[in-house]
């Protein structure tokens, strides 16, 4: 779930989960620092943030049943806005090497894009052009075997009804 588009609850639960040795205040500023970093999107003339979640993503507990509801819930409103494009590889889909791990790729009008490619270590910055190529294609290959927008907002909230209420 990418974090521009978590809920306190569901940011929370994630970064405690995989940090159990983080003290609380730690936890707690990095929640901070997570939805300070969502108020891009609610700024004047926001970015187009183009997300494309595994359906995986959307039936893993992440926190308890509350807060997976009200993650797919936020995740339709987020994705009624207009500069916010939200679809879904549903299970059906073929395997792809994007499945691996969390990737973005941000695409500047006036400057050469730059990708981060998080790994189980960590995350990097990679301005490499080959490497800006090569995950693009992986980007354009998920997205080919992602329901388009609209179907994946049915398939949200299908979810979140039969399976989260």
């Amino acid at each position: 779930m990418p974090g521009l588009l978590q809920t306190e609850d569901y940011a929370r639960a994630v970064l405690r989960g995989v940090q159990a040795s983080a003290s609380d205040d730690e936890i707690e500023r990095q929640v901070a620092a997570r939805l300070q970093r969502q108020d891009i999107l609610s700024r004047g003339n926001p970015p187009h943030l183009w997300a494309v979640i595994d359906e995986g993503v959307l039936h893993r507990t992440i926190g308890d049943a509350k807060t997976m509801l009200d993650q797919l819930w936020h995740l339709t409103r987020m994705s009624d806005q207009s500069k916010v494009s939200l679809q879904v590889i549903p299970f059906t889909a073929a395997a792809r090497t994007g499945l691996l791990g969390h990737f973005v790729i941000a695409s500047l009008s006036e400057a050469a894009s730059v990708a981060y490619l998080e790994t189980a270590a960590d995350g990097q910055i990679v301005e490499t052009p080959s490497v800006i190529e090569q995950v693009t294609l992986t980007w354009e290959a998920l997205r080919s075997e992602a329901l388009p927008c609209g179907a994946s907002k049915e398939l949200i909230i299908k979810i979140a009804e039969a399976r989260w209420t």
